[in-house]
């Protein structure tokens, strides 16, 4: 075998092996005030650096849900408001926000508790780590294994 070649195929092996998957935030932060007393969701994974997570590699994006709402709990109104953040198959958040808001109402509808004013974002980002600057080297790299292979071959 020509030794271009071989060190093409393993340029090409070494970029495959060692190519990972978007990093992304994967946490849940909610709180909820009733009659003016301030509440946390108990057991909840705060969004910080140690909620970090590598994705499935059908995972190609990280995804941001905020989301705020009025609640009304055996005739007290109150309000709630939370984060969620964590890896997406896609970076179409269309639909996401619906979704959201119905779960929410069918889950607490159970106990009682009515949800109305529901507002929600929802976005999304791909190919940087932890939806911020910080995949640009990853690709950078790529980028060079690529034009090496190709100029070992030519």
């Amino acid at each position: 075998m020509n030794m271009n070649y071989t060190l093409a195929l393993f340029v090409l092996a070494t970029l495959f092996l060692t190519t990972e998957s978007i990093r992304c935030y994967n946490c849940m932060e909610v709180s909820y005030t009733i009659a003016d007393k301030k509440y946390e969701i108990p057991n909840e994974v705060k969004c910080d650096k140690n909620s970090t997570y590598a994705c499935e590699t059908n995972m190609t994006a990280c995804s941001n849900v905020k989301y705020k709402f009025g609640l009304t709990f055996t005739g007290v109104a109150g309000a709630a408001e939370g984060v969620m953040k964590g890896c997406s198959p896609t970076v179409d958040m269309t639909g996401v926000c619906d979704v959201a808001e119905e779960g929410l109402k069918e889950s607490l509808k159970s106990m009682n508790i009515v949800v109305d004013d529901f507002d929600c974002s929802a976005e999304s980002c791909k190919d940087r780590d932890y939806c911020n600057a910080g995949g640009s080297t990853g690709i950078f790299l790529v980028m060079v294994a690529l034009l090496a292979t190709v100029q070992l071959l030519t």
